[in-house]
């Protein structure tokens, strides 16, 4: 009875899934893992994606004025330094929920996931490599050329900001 009980509480599931490695384009990497997990960190891990989802969206919900224009010591390191909420946190509610439910939640199912770690295989390839080896389903390294499209916005927009500050 019991050895039924754990089979079922201990059911492993293998699933793919791809990441990035690198910011620049001349570092970037697709990374294609299989993961052999216990069936619930899955499913955990499934749920933090909705969750990711919720931390995304909260960023359109705005705090009303009085809330951003409270004035304080938000910096425990630096207790001079007093600032606005909306200059310390933002004027949503985005940062606030990315620290204490977001990524919290996403830490701990990955501290209990990788259970282990490393035994998996990993494949790595550049982004000319998965686009031809994964020609069939663009899904696959898309999303990496859009988080490329905004790194580099992002560097520019960086690199524009310094300029300006230089020509002061």
């Amino acid at each position: 009875m019991l050895s039924k009980l754990k089979q079922l509480i201990q059911f492993r599931i293998k699933t793919w899934h791809t990441s990035m490695r690198g910011w620049e384009e001349k570092d970037i990497r697709v990374l294609i893992c299989l993961e052999d997990v216990i069936w619930y960190w899955a499913v955990l891990e499934w749920a933090w994606g909705i969750v990711a989802h919720l931390c995304h969206w909260s960023d359109y919900i705005k705090l009303p004025k009085f809330i951003r224009n409270l004035e304080g010591h938000w910096d425990d390191d630096d207790p001079e330094y007093c600032a606005t909420w909306e200059d310390w946190y933002g004027d949503s509610i985005h940062s606030m929920f990315h620290c204490n439910i977001c990524d919290p939640f996403f830490q701990w199912v990955y501290k209990h996931k990788d259970y282990f770690k490393g035994a998996w295989p990993q494949f790595e390839m550049t982004l000319a490599e998965a686009k031809e080896k994964f020609a069939h389903d663009p899904e696959i390294w898309k999303w990496v050329e859009e988080s490329l499209e905004e790194h580099k916005q992002y560097d520019a927009e960086k690199a524009a900001e310094k300029a300006a500050e230089n020509k002061e």
